[in-house]
């Protein structure tokens, strides 16, 4: 379950996990993990896929990385509203968070209400079956473009910068890109921030 809205120290982060957990997501050699640079912004992270011990991929695996237990399961994430952000972080498949009823319905919701979206590499399949990339321009793999593409998306490429358009973010090439990708999410929360605090 998220934790109170009065422990948080930052801005409210969901990471959802894949079918297995990718090096970027935890391994902390020669550069932070994602989780680690996310943490050490000050935010408060949820960390929830859809089994609650969720292993590394073979090349994580390779490298000395242990299975990943999770906050809470996806059938646990409660509302959008408890979330400032959403990110689908880089796995090899993310076929349960595709298959979950309260996932897609999470990120439509958090995209309705104006939360910061992103994903990373093969995540994006999860945004493209919850509909939430239509018009927008997409980062990811070639071998993703024809569903970023089907459900409306603007596929710029797989070999690029992570692209912030509006409040969804997306990236790939996760290790050699991963500062910058955090980076664009950090960025995109800043001007959320911006946007409300200035609303009158």
């Amino acid at each position: 379950m998220p934790k109170s809205k009065d422990s948080r120290t930052g801005a409210r982060i969901l990471l959802l996990v894949g079918d297995m957990v990718g090096a970027n997501c935890t391994s902390n050699e020669n550069k932070l993990s994602i989780l680690e640079k996310f943490r050490r912004y000050g935010w408060d992270v949820t960390v929830a896929g859809a089994q609650r011990v969720i292993r590394p991929c073979a090349y994580a695996a390779g490298r000395g990385e242990v299975p990943l237990e999770m906050d809470c399961t996806v059938d646990e994430l409660g509302e959008a509203r408890d979330y400032d952000a959403v990110s689908v972080l880089p796995a090899p498949s993310h076929r349960g968070l595709c298959e979950s009823p309260d996932v897609i319905r999470l990120l439509r919701d958090a995209t309705a209400a104006g939360l910061v979206v992103s994903a990373w590499c093969h995540g994006v399949r999860v945004l493209a079956v919850a509909d939430v990339i239509r018009g927008k321009r997409i980062v990811g793999h070639e071998a993703d473009r024809q569903a970023i593409e089907q459900a409306g998306g603007l596929f710029v490429g797989h070999d690029h910068p992570p692209v912030t358009d509006g409040l969804l973010v997306t990236g790939a090439r996760s290790y050699y890109y991963r500062a910058k990708n955090c980076d664009a999410i950090k960025a995109a929360l800043a001007s959320r921030a911006a946007a409300a605090s200035s609303s009158p």
